[in-house]
């Protein structure tokens, strides 16, 4: 491979394909035809010398070289944003940032980016309200917000949302032995059938998390009406509390639950035939963003530390 041979336009549009799943939503993203998406895609794959992609009727899929080059490529990214991020810091960027985030992005996913901006920018004071993500779309559709974050993707009419990164919602149980029982339920998950038999715990209305799990469940030929709703609570840490106790199954974001299940203290159930994933995406104005909101939110774009989806 001659590295002269590639082009950060190529890489550009790789990324954006990989990062939505579909060679018409990353042309739409990149302002470009998808001929011209098409066209970069192969001349990077012969660049590269490997199959990067495989497709389908649904879409496309990275194969094992395209996960490496993704990884690669976010790199890279990272690289440059940071690059332009150290000569711009010589333009003063000041000014108050209030935005909202539903639960599961504000406590685990954004903080990491906001330190990193505020130790660039310590002018920038930012005040973050966490909602769920009906709240966060009406806030920034009546102009409360610049912008938001939310789970899902949700319905938005008259707003702009672009995909931020990915999430996979997971059943998971408590790992106390000593509940015999709730360890036999618990052996016993292996299809979407078995959910019928499990005690759950549910988030409240209006979540994100709710929704994609419901709508999951439905294609997956589970009737809702036939669960077992043994607690419905709207905040993360009461209902991780209630399954580390082994009171019911929940489904949460893998990126909530990460040091619970390092820990040993929540396992994760496999389900055949069952994969809930969603995408964790900007709510922007069908306007441009002003500052400091658009140097936010292109800082967090680029930022290494929320790319990636927990293991």
């Amino acid at each position: 491979m001659n590295p002269n041979d590639l082009d950060l336009r190529l890489l550009r549009s790789f990324l954006s394909v990989a990062q939505t799943g579909k060679i018409s939503s990353a042309a739409k993203q990149l302002h470009l035809s998808q001929p011209a998406v098409t066209a970069q895609l192969r001349r990077l794959e012969e660049v590269i010398g490997k199959p990067l992609l495989s497709r389908s009727t649904h879409g496309v899929k990275l194969t094992s070289h395209g996960h490496t080059l993704r990884n690669l490529a976010i790199d890279v990214q990272n690289t440059l944003a940071r690059i332009e991020t150290s000569f711009h810091q010589e333009q003063k960027l000041s000014g108050e940032l209030r935005f909202g985030a539903s639960l599961t992005i504000a406590s685990h996913v954004i903080p990491p980016c906001i330190a990193e901006f505020c130790r660039v920018y310590p002018d920038v004071g930012i005040e973050l309200r966490v909602d769920n993500t009906a709240v966060v779309l009406e806030a920034v559709r009546e102009s409360s917000y610049p912008f938001g974050l939310v789970e899902g993707n949700p319905r938005a009419a008259g707003l702009r949302l672009e995909k931020f990164v990915d999430d996979e919602l997971v059943l998971v149980a408590g790992t106390n032995k000593s509940n015999a029982q709730y360890q036999r339920l618990a052996a016993g998950v292996a299809v979407p059938q078995d959910l019928y038999r499990i005690p759950l715990i549910w988030r409240e209305a209006g979540s994100g998390t709710r929704a994609v799990t419901e709508t999951a469940l439905r294609k997956a030929g589970i009737q809702l009406k036939r669960l077992t709703y043994q607690y419905v609570m709207a905040d993360v840490e009461a209902i991780k509390t209630a399954t580390l106790h082994c009171l019911g199954f929940l489904f949460l974001s893998r990126w909530s639950v990460k040091n619970e299940v390092t820990a040993g203290q929540l396992r994760i159930l496999q389900i055949a035939n069952l994969n809930v994933r969603r995408g964790f995406f900007w709510v922007l104005p069908s306007g441009a963003l002003g500052e400091p909101s658009d140097t936010f939110v292109r800082f967090c774009q680029a930022n290494p530390a929320s790319s990636r989806l927990p293991a």
